[in-house]
């Protein structure tokens, strides 16, 4: 019935499709297929650049290592699977913990001493990363690991068939599941940043931790929940990217450079500017990949955000402060 109602309802597009395929054109119909598998990878970007908008956002921490956290909750991921034989969705809290206590030791050692040094931080979290990497091979070795998608993501949802009953736009419900879980995560970061007193402590640190220690807030233990909050979100990114992909110890160097180009073309003030720069990214990504080629793409869409940082340094959306 839903197929029916939404094959009605785009049947203009259908005929015009048709119309361009007759005439030896690009089909718009597979121009708005590619354009909706693009929400599977605005999915991902914002999964991946969610808790390195907290990391260096927020923190102002400069954190390479945070495509490792990502590696080790995929890691989480498949030991919850394979010992346990875990449904996906169940191990999502335990990558969540796993990867936020691993950052909250990380803090209380390593980035505890260097708040105020970016070059120190950088190159710190740079061996953090190379340390992390090691220690995955030597447990698990460098053999690649594979995990396990719910039988009831698998699929695609139809919004449009042609004649003979073929899809002409679906999307997948794994990307949809993606989407969802990005978008109830943003939502849940929202709240806790803007509608907690947590979140005014956090906030009351980045702006004036002298002040806010005077006030009697506990700025260590802040900077640890913050930081253990932001590795948590990248553990959550790895365990779902690990249905996606196989699960190996340099898997998160793969989505550290789209981590990175989503928080500054959004703007690394201000959460919304995370979706706005994974829905720009990953739709300009998918569709020039179509038309032209997928490395091309990629060249083309990091070329457009350095020109963006060039002229606009705060990004899309930032905080206004007085001068």
């Amino acid at each position: 019935m839903l197929d029916f109602a939404l094959s009605s309802m785009l049947s203009p597009l259908y005929l015009l499709a048709q119309e361009e395929a007759a005439e030896g054109g690009v089909q718009l119909s597979t121009i708005l297929n590619q354009a909706l598998n693009g929400i599977g990878i605005v999915g991902i970007l914002l999964l991946t650049g969610l808790g390195l908008s907290i990391t260096f956002g927020v923190m102002r921490i400069i954190n390479l290592a945070h495509g490792e956290f990502i590696m080790l909750g995929a890691y989480i991921t498949f030991l919850m699977q394979d010992l346990f034989k875990m449904d996906l969705l169940l191990t999502i809290p335990f990558a969540f913990l796993g990867t936020a206590i691993i950052g909250a030791i990380v803090e209380l050692t390593i980035i505890r001493r260097l708040y105020g040094r970016p070059l120190e931080t950088l190159l710190a979290t740079w061996g953090l990363s190379i340390v992390l990497q090691g220690v995955v091979k030597l447990i698990f070795t460098a053999q690649l690991k594979y995990v396990k998608s719910p039988s009831y993501l698998s699929g695609n949802i139809t919004f449009l068939t042609d004649a003979a009953g073929s899809p002409l736009i679906a999307i997948s419900y794994y990307r949809l599941f993606i989407i969802g879980i990005a978008l109830a995560l943003l939502g849940l970061t929202m709240y806790l940043f803007y509608g907690t007193s947590w979140g005014r402590q956090i906030r009351a640190v980045t702006q004036n931790r002298s002040m806010a220690q005077c006030l009697g807030v506990n700025t260590k233990l802040v900077d640890m929940g913050t930081f253990a909050y932001g590795c948590g979100l990248a553990g959550i990114a790895g365990a779902v990217i690990s249905a996606l992909k196989t699960v190996a110890p340099p898997m998160g160097q793969d989505y550290l450079v789209d981590a990175w180009m989503v928080v500054v073309t959004g703007g690394v003030d201000k959460l919304i500017g995370i979706l706005a720069g994974s829905f720009l990214i990953g739709e300009s990504n998918a569709i020039i990949a179509f038309i032209i080629n997928d490395p091309t793409a990629r060249v083309l869409v990091l070329a457009a955000v350095i020109v963006l940082i060039r002229y606009r340094p705060e990004g899309l959306f930032t905080v206004q402060k007085r001068t």
